[in-house]
């Protein structure tokens, strides 16, 4: 009788599978893949060093520099925030064009 090989262990679970059994497949997968992203590698937007680590919920410091700040709860750069980085640097490129156009008013006679 031929003996089954037994593949990797953990290669379906990732890290979801210390949960065993409990709470349901997809619930797992989910689990592993937030995690998965989470503790990738993660570049520093002042030194773009990959060394950016989360401090807590929605809160990432690089190691390198020091550098704090806010981002999203499992990611640093979540897709809307880019959205609206990517909005106010067009408004402050424009900035200067919207000023001129503006002229002050003279408070005189």
């Amino acid at each position: 009788m031929a003996r089954k090989q037994k593949g990797k262990k953990g290669k379906k679970t990732k890290s979801a599978g210390r949960f065993g059994v409990r709470y349901g497949r997809k619930i797992r997968q989910a689990v592993a893949s937030i995690e998965e992203r989470t503790r990738a590698a993660h570049t520093c937007p002042s030194c773009e060093q990959p060394s950016v680590e989360r401090i807590g919920t929605g809160i990432w410091q690089c190691r390198k520099c020091g550098y704090t700040f806010s981002g999203g709860t499992y990611i640093p750069h979540t897709a809307p925030g880019i959205s609206a980085q990517r909005t106010v640097g067009r408004i402050l490129e424009r900035a200067p064009e919207l000023t001129a156009e503006r002229e002050p008013e003279s408070g005189g006679d």
